[in-house]
C-alpha cells in the first residue's frame, strides 16, 4: 500500500541548488491520497496544559478504526477551532488522520443539522485543570487560545523539564513526564540545574516505585553524559518561544558558539 506520490525535479543538480528547510527538501512536492473518514460520537473534551501555559482542548470520542489503528482522541488545537466546530457532548462527528498519522475532527454533523441555540456547547474552563489558577483567552493573529495565568503552574514546570531532558536537548534517559512529576512532588527539582544533582537523592530514588539500584545508576550515568553537550542543545532545551532545534543551531553559528556574546546580544 502507498499513501501518495512525490514529484521530484528530473535535474538533480538544479533540485539540490534549491536547498532545504529544517524538515524537507525544496526540490520535491508530496501529494497524499484522500483521507479515510469515520463517523463517531463525542464523549467529552479534555483540557491539556503545556509548558507555555497553553491549554489545548482534546476531543475524546467513541473508538473507531482509522488507517489500521483504533483511535479515540484528537487534538482540537485551540479555542477558535473549538468554536468553529460548535462542539457539544454527544455530537456526531467525522474524524480522519491528517497525513495518515495525526487524528483530527473533520466535521460536526450534529451542528450542521441543529443550531447552537438548541444545543449545550462545550464550556471553556475558567480555571486551569492542573493548578486551579485563572485562565484567559488570548488572541494571536487570527487565532484564540486558552492560557493558564499562574506562572508557577505544575504543568508548565513538568513540561519544561521534559523538554530540557528530551532527545534533541540534553538527552537524559530515564526521565519520563511521570518520573519528573514524582521528582518535583518530592522536592528534588526546582530548576534545571537540580537535574545534575539527583545523585544526592539516590537513597530515596532507589526506594521509589519503578526504580531500583540498577535503574537509578543508569539515570545517574545518563545525567553525567549530559554534562558534556553542545550549545545548540542547551539553547533548545531552555524552551524559549520560537527557538526550536533548527533556530538554536542557526543562532549558535551566528554567534560562533560563544555563550557570552549570545547573552549580551
Amino acid at each position: 500500500p502507498s499513501d501518495g506520490l512525490v514529484l521530484v525535479y528530473d535535474d538533480i543538480g538544479y533540485g539540490q541548488s534549491l536547498g532545504r528547510t529544517a524538515k524537507f527538501p525544496r526540490n520535491s512536492i508530496a501529494f497524499k491520497w484522500a483521507d479515510e473518514l469515520r463517523e463517531t460520537t463525542l464523549k467529552e473534551i479534555e483540557w491539556s496544559a503545556s509548558r507555555t501555559g497553553l491549554i489545548n482542548p482534546v476531543a475524546i470520542f467513541e473508538p473507531v478504526e482509522l488507517e489500521g489503528t483504533t483511535v479515540s482522541r484528537a487534538s482540537v488545537h485551540n479555542i477558535s477551532i473549538l468554536r468553529a466546530l460548535q462542539l457539544g457532548i454527544g455530537d456526531r462527528i467525522t474524524v480522519y488522520k491528517a497525513n495518515m498519522i495525526i487524528p483530527q475532527i473533520a466535521e460536526n454533523l450534529t451542528a450542521e443539522e441543529e443550531g447552537p441555540e438548541d444545543r449545550q456547547l462545550v464550556e471553556i474552563p475558567r480555571i486551569c485543570p492542573v493548578c486551579g489558577g485563572q485562565t484567559e483567552i488570548r488572541q494571536v493573529n487570527d487565532v484564540q487560545s486558552l492560557y493558564c495565568t499562574n506562572g508557577k503552574c505544575a504543568a508548565k514546570q513538568i513540561k519544561a523539564f521534559a523538554l530540557f531532558v528530551s532527545r534533541d536537548a540534553m538527552n537524559i534517559d530515564g526521565l519520563s513526564e511521570a518520573t519528573l512529576e514524582k521528582f518535583v512532588d518530592m522536592g528534588f527539582l526546582h530548576e534545571f540545574a537540580d537535574l545534575f544533582h539527583l545523585e544526592s537523592h539516590r537513597e530515596q530514588i532507589v526506594e521509589m516505585e519503578g526504580f531500583g539500584e540498577r535503574s537509578c545508576q543508569n539515570l545517574i550515568e545518563s545525567v553525567d553524559r549530559a554534562r558534556n553537550t553542545t550549545l545548540p542543545r542547551v539553547l533548545y532545551g531552555l524552551g524559549i518561544a520560537n527557538i526550536g532545534s533548527a533556530n538554536a543551531k542557526m543562532l549558535c553559528r551566528f554567534f560562533d558558539h560563544d555563550l557570552k556574546r549570545m547573552q549580551e546580544a
